[in-house]
């Protein structure tokens, strides 16, 4: 019953899931009340949409790990592209996916969803699932479990497919000693480098030469194009008042609400199946269900529910631990047995229960019956929540005359402040790939480079920066990226045709002595007239990480010596700037044999598991093939 999800943990159906519970639901709120952001499409799949807010939601998600993996040296300029392309591509994979499932008439029962929720991680305590964990971490993300289950089943069931794809792959065993003879195959090889400070020359760097390299690299002296702006902000948080209620409103309120502070009520149970495949003939439902009668007849001798558990049931998510299914509200479980579980006294054992996993033997072993907090428990929460309700209120009130302000004075924000209250403020300059704060934000970003703002001189449109946080904003000051003068970077200019050009000599050098080698000229005499030594590296495999990794790639792309008298040569440009001349000397083939049966079954698994990848993007690839998609974000 609860395997289900623990045989697919690895697959991208899991990573979905718990994807869900970390990124917010509630999304963009104040574009429900001023703006049409639900009518913005970011891409239309066989004439589906993809929403907009659904696009940027998932894109301030990776955005934001994205920062956090690399802090102060995130460029936005450089990575929000990037990002904003995986994103749209992954949200048209997947509406691709559940579109192809629905047409192949792909079903995923509710039970199969039910057990793959209980099986995260993140609503379980104990071991057991929690039915007021799972709660509490939906509501906190503002979602009703209906939604969340309807959405993991849709998930699911367009993952059957590819799922499918990716078990089914399989290599043979001559696959398996191909791979093994290339991937562990040894190179046996020497080098040298030619360092670039081997020949700088200073002298090529008189003025004319410096003036004329200042000309044809005029892009790379720029100062960074700059604005600055000022803004008018509105959050919830900076509306939130310390006023209180009267004790009269607060009572009113919890009596109006009361489902708010009321526990459902729960069992816990433990329980022992005995598993009846799909479609079990008479015979195979007879056995079954004598088998559960037995134990019923022993657990009432007096024998342990925990021990039975352990020794008979076919749920593994359970049985290890004596079948405790842990807490569980109405709603959860296959109706018959909710229905058996909800109608047992404490401790008492029920007579075997068929649902469509096969025949149950239930055991009750705790009972939360249904209560009302108390207002005294639950009062500061009430206030809590008036205050915030209240905030809101005025909120969504102000955001629709911001909009409105901001629109019909388009070419001030004074008027728009004063008009409700709101402090004007003023940004430091930043550049096209962000500032700091706020204005790290892209949409702040781009909305600050538009032409609307930045060439008609026109207030922007509200900005959602966050949940209830929307900010207008408008141009102040704009300073383009300029030609820095050759005074003040000459020595930058000087040093930067300096490298070029001992970059250009190292790499003429090299590719001199590879036709010398390969013309049958001596390594040593070849290595001695440019002042270096040949450095043997000696039977090097493609992760050796003792020299340059360019050197090693390189090596590897060489075609297998004819003869031990006859090495191969090639060189490469390394990322500083140096020149690497190679010789290759010998190939040794990974030897089949020499690896282990547990090794061969390892890596059997990871190239079938690599096979099965490319089957689901060949998959998704027909799929985009015949299919009719068209990205209408003006950020892609």
């Amino acid at each position: 019953m609860l395997s289900f999800i623990r045989d697919r943990a690895q697959g991208w159906i899991a990573w979905v899931i718990v994807g869900l519970l970390i990124i917010p639901f509630a999304l963009w709120g104040v574009n429900e009340y001023v703006g049409n952001s639900d009518k913005l499409v970011a891409a239309t799949v066989n004439g589906t949409d993809i929403g907009q807010r659904e696009f940027q939601q998932a894109f301030y998600d990776q955005r934001g790990r994205m920062q956090q993996m690399l802090g102060g040296q995130y460029d936005a300029q450089l990575f929000d592209p990037q990002i904003k392309q995986r994103v749209i591509n992954e949200l048209v994979d997947r509406e691709l996916l559940l579109q192809n499932a629905d047409d192949m008439g792909f079903r995923v029962s509710d039970q199969t969803v039910v057990a793959a929720i209980q099986s995260i991680d993140a609503f379980r305590e104990g071991g057991a699932f929690s039915v007021s964990l799972y709660q509490q971490q939906l509501q906190t993300q503002g979602q009703s479990p209906t939604a969340f289950e309807r959405y993991v089943k849709r998930i699911m069931t367009a993952g059957q497919l590819p799922d499918g794809l990716a078990s089914s792959a399989f290599v043979t065993d001559a696959e398996l000693d191909a791979v093994i003879r290339l991937e562990q195959q040894q190179r046996d090889l020497q080098y040298f480098v030619l360092n670039t400070s081997q020949f700088q020359d200073e002298s090529l760097a008189d003025d004319a030469a410096i003036n004329s390299y200042y000309e044809q690299h005029t892009d790379r002296f720029l100062t960074a194009e700059k604005v600055r702006v000022e803004y008018v902000e509105l959050s919830v948080a900076a509306l939130k008042s310390d006023e209180e209620p009267s004790e009269e409103e607060l009572h009113e309120f919890y009596d109006t609400n009361q489902s708010q502070f009321s526990v459902e009520a729960e069992r816990q149970a433990s329980h022992i199946l005995i598993q009846l495949e799909e479609g079990a003939d008479e015979t195979a439902i007879t056995a079954a269900r004598e088998k559960a009668e037995g134990l019923v007849a022993r657990l009432n001798a007096g024998e342990s529910f925990e021990k039975l558990a352990k020794e008979n049931s076919d749920d593994p998510g359970s049985a290890e631990i004596g079948g405790d299914l842990g807490y569980f509200g109405r709603g959860l479980m296959e109706p018959d047995f909710e229905e058996v579980a909800f109608s047992l006294k404490l401790d008492e054992v029920s007579e075997p229960v068929l649902t469509s996993f096969g025949y149950h033997i239930i055991k009750v072993t705790g009972i939360r019956e249904k209560e009302v907090k108390p207002f005294a428990d639950v009062r500061d929460e009430i206030l809590a929540q008036f205050q915030n309700d209240a905030a809101e209120r005025q909120y969504f009130e102000l955001a629709e005359q911001l909009t409105n302000q901001a629109y019909e004075v388009p070419d001030s924000l004074s008027e728009t402040a004063d008009e409700l209250g709101l402090e004007l403020k003023q940004s430091p300059f930043f550049e096209r790939r962000g500032g700091t704060d706020v204005f790290a934000n892209p949409r702040v970003v781009a909305a600050a480079y538009s032409d609307d703002v930045l060439s008609q001189g026109f207030n922007s449109e509200p900005i959602e920066v966050g949940e209830n946080h929307v900010l207008v904003l408008r141009l102040l000051e704009h300073q383009k990226a300029d030609r820095r003068p050759l005074s003040e970077v000459k020595s930058q200019v000087r040093q930067s045709l300096i490298q070029e050009k001992a970059r250009e000599a190292a790499k003429a050098a090299g590719e001199k002595a590879l036709q010398q080698l390969e013309a049958g000229e001596s390594a040593e005499t070849v290595s001695k007239a440019l002042s270096v030594d040949w450095k043997g590296a000696g039977a090097v495999t493609r992760e050796t990480k003792d020299h340059d990794a360019q050197i090693i790639k390189q090596a590897f792309r060489l075609t297998r010596p004819s003869s031990p008298d006859s090495p191969r040569y090639s060189g490469v440009v390394l990322n500083s700037g140096d020149y690497a001349v190679i010789r290759l000397n010998k190939v040794v083939d990974g030897d089949p044999a020499a690896m282990d049966v547990a090794e061969r079954e390892t890596l059997k698994r990871r190239l079938a598991g690599e096979q099965g990848a490319n089957a689901q993007l060949h998959l998704i690839s027909r799929l985009k093939a015949d299919a009719k998609v068209i990205v209408q974000n003006d950020d892609l």
